[in-house]
């Protein structure tokens, strides 16, 4: 899955180690890379607390796998 918007900032932290493997897998399963995975994981968790951005248009972490393959 390739997206042609710009991402031109790097976000690095660490984590536990199971936390990593559990995003890899995740992403994996959805089709997705693990930083488009977790990118769209903290916009979603962002607009829960109030944070409003720009819209976005890649695929809903949420959607079904088929339908990201698909897009």
């Amino acid at each position: 899955m390739t997206n042609s918007l710009r991402r031109d900032a790097l976000l690095r932290f660490k984590v536990e180690t199971d936390l990593a493997r559990a995003v890899e897998a995740t992403a994996r399963q959805r089709g997705q890379t693990v930083s488009e995975f977790t990118r769209q994981c903290l916009r979603a968790q962002l607009a829960v607390h109030g944070v409003h951005l720009d819209p976005d248009d890649s695929p809903d972490p949420a959607a079904p796998a088929a339908a990201l393959r698909a897009a």
